[in-house]
């Protein structure tokens, strides 16, 4: 069966893979077609992340699906080149270079480093389990609820 993974917001590659292929087998061969190493992948399909275990018919995929690519933080490589995840990352640092000048004003620094250093693993966390719909009604709610 034919396949097609996407990158968000970038490139995408046609897969030719057999129903009992393994989420793994079908990482390795994105990893050919895109650069982008299977530790640094994650396969998302209608919203749901995919273990690297379980088989595409397990899965429910069928021929002609589309799998959308995510990249875990700091280990991808941009195949676009984009200048854009840059800037996100700017942004993110200057977040955190902002709350820790905030809080350092009322905690001790060894406080205000933990409470940052928790606070982004919160975040993370929270990051790695949304799914579409999630991310959806996050930004449809200007980012004020989740």
């Amino acid at each position: 069966m034919k396949i097609t993974v996407k990158i968000l917001q970038g490139s995408e590659c046609n897969v030719e893979v057999l129903e009992t292929a393994k989420v793994s087998e079908v990482k390795d061969i994105v990893c050919e077609n895109l650069s982008v190493p299977p530790s640094a992948q994650r396969l998302v399909y209608k919203g749901k992340t995919l273990s690297d275990e379980i088989t595409l018919e397990e899965a429910g995929i069928t021929d002609g699906a589309k799998i959308h690519l995510m990249g875990k933080k700091g280990e991808m490589a941009s195949p676009s080149g984009g200048a854009g995840s840059s800037k996100n990352v700017a942004a993110t640092s200057d977040f955190f270079i902002q709350l820790e000048s905030f809080l350092s004003k009322h905690l001790t620094q060894e406080q205000t480093t933990k409470v940052v250093s928790e606070f982004k693993k919160s975040c993370q966390l929270m990051v790695d389990s949304m799914n579409f719909d999630d991310i959806e009604r996050f930004a449809a709610s200007n980012f004020t609820e989740f």
